[in-house]
């Protein structure tokens, strides 16, 4: 089995320690001697938490599990794999076999809605003209986003009412997603009204910029609706990025890193190497740093495009190769050993943690222009994407290298100019750039375009297809009943299609 590593604590500015519940209350602790009593709370005492937690969703904090994290899209998406010198056993082995039970979704489930409860806070509890009720609307507007894409129907009007709805009805995901758009018109509003307060120090992403967000919002917008292409209203889709456009802040050229004061300490490690690396001051590697190695999919992949990236993403096996396993095969052995976590990955256990990468903005952006969905050039967004994934890996002489490592080939999956399926070869640099940093975004991609094409998704279950969506989850069964119920969901539904992909 894999192995959780202890939750990840983070202390905030104001000395408020914030943790994960699965209780419709404010995410925080409010016995803490050091804080503030949870009366004395605010919005600036809880924003930052809200941001790391949001970031913990990305970085597979609980494999054992399957809470509070997406990890199953990372492995489905053949980035990496169990080692099988490990046996499979509960959500591993559900995720490899494509048998997902109801509980598999529990974590997930109840970290995201608690996560959107505390940003309700915020946007009801802040200063005056603060920037943080229009940031943490965007970042809630992303969150449900996250959750549509992986349920489907979801509790959404009336989730938004807590503590006094406790058993929220479910909206239609296409209703959701048309008024996630309001969301972040709305928040752009707020964070263009907004003004320098003492809340910007809790803002641990952006550190209180106008731009940032707004652009931030711009993003997850043009996201929103570029899962709806080809199978929404083209006249909508046209009509709102025309909006963004209209807006003029643009969209993110940066990498939305949280920084909240990760150090090599026990519970302050930066999440992703608080999963897959080491102990404090170089100590012992935490056990999920084995049980995860490449995939030898990803791997080939990258082989076959000469692609230097692999260095970053993965160590040598034993100093002599890249080797990987298989996803779901019990008896792949790789001549010379596995491939642990690069430093590309593993950068430091203080380093700042990515929620958002600029090359996924850019290639969101190459996808667009590509589409005739947004003027410009696709050719040079592309460009821009592949120097931003070099960067953030921290590839030497990372643009030079990425311009050398495009205009050098002759493959038409990386030189763009030679390249005769455009879309194609943006959605497969796209998707090497989110190798364990966005399992979410390669599987939504996946399921709306076929890229990148996985003959064999797993070699437990040969000719079974990676599943559509994740069930509703268990608690919703217990706590919810009549309101799931009312969605007459079946096992089967796991490959039903979210609206989008149908």
């Amino acid at each position: 089995m894999s192995i959780k590593h202890k939750k990840v604590l983070f202390l905030v500015l104001s000395g408020l320690v914030v943790l994960a519940s699965c209780t419709k209350k404010l995410n925080t602790n409010s016995d803490d001697p050091n804080g503030p009593s949870i009366n004395q709370l605010t919005g600036k005492d809880v924003f930052a938490g809200s941001l790391t937690e949001a970031v913990l969703n990305k970085s597979g904090e609980n494999v054992s599990t399957a809470a509070d994290n997406y990890d199953y899209a990372n492995q489905w998406m053949q980035y990496y794999a169990r080692n099988n010198g490990w046996s499979p056993s509960g959500s591993q082995e559900y995720m490899e076999t494509f048998q997902l039970p109801n509980s598999f979704g529990d974590g997930n489930w109840a970290s995201l809605y608690h996560n959107i409860y505390d940003l309700d806070f915020v946007i009801g509890n802040s200063s005056a003209n603060s920037i943080l009720p229009g940031a943490a609307r965007a970042l809630r507007t992303m969150i449900f986003q996250d959750l549509v894409d992986q349920f489907g129907n979801i509790p959404y009007s009336q989730a938004l009412q807590p503590p006094g709805i406790l058993q929220p009805t479910y909206d239609s995901a296409t209703t959701i997603y048309a008024d996630l758009i309001n969301q972040l018109d709305t928040a752009l509003t707020v964070i263009a009204a907004s003004q320098p307060t003492v809340d910007d120090t809790s803002d641990v992403m952006f550190q209180g910029s106008k731009l940032l967000w707004e652009q931030f919002a711009n993003t997850i917008k043009l996201r929103i609706l570029l899962r709806q292409v080809p199978n929404g209203n083209q006249t909508y889709v046209a009509t709102q990025l025309a909006a963004i456009v209209q807006q003029g802040s643009g969209f993110l050229t940066q990498d939305c890193l949280v920084q909240p004061g990760f150090q090599d300490v026990p519970t302050k490690q930066t999440p992703f190497w608080s999963v897959y690396g080491f102990g404090p001051n170089g100590g012992s590697p935490y056990q999920n740093n084995n049980f995860f190695v490449a995939n030898q999919v990803f791997l080939n992949y990258l082989d076959s495009i000469n692609d230097p990236r692999q260095a970053y993403f993965f160590n040598l096996a034993q100093d002599t190769a890249y080797g990987g396993e298989q996803f779901g095969n019990n008896n792949f052995n790789t001549a010379g050993g596995t491939s642990p976590f690069g430093k590309g990955l593993l950068q430091s256990p203080s380093a700042p943690a990515l929620l958002f990468s600029a090359a996924q903005s850019l290639f969101m952006q190459a996808e667009a222009v590509q589409r005739g969905l947004l003027t410009g050039s696709a050719a040079t967004l592309y460009k821009s994407g592949v120097e931003a994934s070099f960067h953030y890996l921290g590839v030497t002489n990372a643009i030079p290298a990425a311009d050398s490592y495009m205009s050098a080939s002759t493959n038409g999956m990386v030189n763009f100019s030679v390249s005769t399926n455009a879309l194609q070869t943006i959605m497969y640099q796209k998707w090497i750039s989110e190798c364990a940093l966005d399992g979410l975004e390669a599987y939504s991609d996946w399921r709306r375009t076929g890229f990148p094409y996985i003959a064999i998704p797993s070699y437990a279950v040969p000719g079974t297809g990676i599943p559509s969506r994740l069930l509703y989850p268990e608690t919703e069964y217990t706590q919810n009943a009549a309101n799931v119920n009312a969605q007459n969901q079946t096992s089967t539904d796991l490959y039903t299609a979210i609206f989008w992909a149908q």
